[in-house]
């Protein structure tokens, strides 16, 4: 397939045909190409929210690297009631633009794709964190985020143990069963948190739910916790106990992430307490882990750095591979 005619074509890809586009490992060393260049001010970027109602909410977010002949526009969407009605929680869609006319060349769906990136992103807060000797992996989340996240993270380490951890057990025994096969890797579903945690080298948590799911005293020496669902998922104490609070962007998780809300408004937590966001940590302005003892809480919303690198990724090998749909977006002129 060749590619939409700029000014006059589009592509439309669906999630099947995104999904037929990059693997993991691919994903990457994109998500890294793209993370070192925000990390060095060669992207730009921007994302704001649309509170529609409790719960319910929309995310616009726009990246570009410098040098890339695309730039993207995504949106993410949050309605917590859908459940109820058998619907999808989440739903997220990109458009990509001619960085030099501004014209748009690619409409896919996104979900897939934000799950591939997360995970991606993830993968390398983990790498760049954590002890050099972190063998046990807890997880929470047995959703598409979370089989992702197992994915991309047994790409950048090999882990001698991993504990599934969600609220729905027979889900958790299942994909951990899938997941152990298809990566390879001792993966079980943990009959409780707390036993998983202690036992964890790093924990993370990709959830829609909402509690205290994991404690600080649960947290051995050394652990590095990473957050990234939009609800409360940590016991407060594994940030105000933290050796080290690191995050993507504080700009954005400070308004948005509720433990970091509560803690804000209840003067227990101030500016002045965050070590770094990554992006510094990435760039050398700022240290990362400096012992094996130090316990890190690492809290993310996501940044554009590893978008801007991977979307156009998809796109082209997309048109390599003759996937999609090209649409006549404008009619004959």
């Amino acid at each position: 397939m060749s590619k939409p005619k700029l000014g006059r074509e589009i592509l439309v890809l669906t999630e099947a045909d995104v999904q037929q586009t990059l693997t993991m490992a691919e994903a990457v060393e994109l998500a890294r190409a793209g993370l070192e260049a925000d990390a060095t001010g060669q992207v730009m970027g921007d994302k704001y929210y649309m509170d529609l109602s409790p719960g319910h909410f929309l995310k616009p977010f726009s990246g570009y690297k410098a040098g890339e002949e695309l730039f993207f526009v995504k949106t993410f969407n949050f309605f917590a009631d859908n459940a109820d009605q058998g619907l999808p929680v989440t739903s997220s869609q990109v458009l990509l633009y001619h960085a030099e006319t501004g014209m748009p060349v690619c409409l896919m769906e996104a979900g897939w794709v934000t799950a591939l990136k997360t995970g991606a992103s993830t993968a390398l807060a983990v790498d760049g964190l954590c002890r050099s000797d972190a063998k046990i992996l807890t997880l929470f989340g047995a959703g598409l985020q979370g089989q992702m996240h197992l994915a991309a993270l047994s790409v950048v380490r090999g882990w001698s143990r991993v504990w599934l951890v969600d609220i729905d057990q027979a889900k958790a025994g299942h994909v951990a069963a899938e997941m152990a096969a298809a990566l390879e890797l001792n993966i079980e579903a943990a009959d409780s948190s707390e036993t998983a945690v202690r036992q964890a080298d790093v924990v993370v948590t990709i959830t829609t739910g909402s509690g205290e799911m994991v404690k600080r005293d649960w947290l051995k020496p050394g652990a590095l916790v990473c957050k990234m669902g939009s609800y409360q998922e940590l016991e407060l104490e594994v940030i105000t106990g933290a050796d080290k609070l690191v995050v993507d962007s504080w700009t954005y998780v400070s308004h948005r992430v509720p433990e970091l809300v509560r803690l804000l408004d209840e003067g227990r937590l101030t500016r002045g307490v965050l070590h770094a966001d990554w992006p510094d940590v990435v760039a050398g302005r700022a240290p990362g882990r400096e012992t094996d003892d130090e316990r890190i809480t690492y809290i993310a919303l996501g940044i554009w750095g590893e978008y801007a690198a991977i979307l156009p990724a998809v796109y082209r090998r997309a048109v390599e591979h003759g996937l999609g749909q090209v649409i006549d977006l404008f009619g004959a002129r």
